[in-house]
């Protein structure tokens, strides 16, 4: 499994950790996807980092 430059495990769990930050929005989406996987929280985010990062902060400009 990936680990993000933090060094916790690229997962959705980890990804709602930093979501929170974001906001509501950005956790809701998370929430969702973990919703879906049938790994839940432990589903491997295959997606680099940054990208997932871009998108939190898009998400939490475009609510503003």
């Amino acid at each position: 499994m990936m680990n993000i430059s933090s060094g916790e495990p690229s997962t959705l769990g980890t990804y709602l950790k930093i979501a929170k930050v974001f906001g509501k929005e950005c956790e809701d989406f998370i929430k969702g996807k973990i919703a879906k996987s049938p790994n839940g929280e432990n589903e491997e985010v295959i997606q680099a980092e940054s990208q997932i990062l871009y998108l939190f902060g898009h998400m939490a400009k475009n609510k503003k």
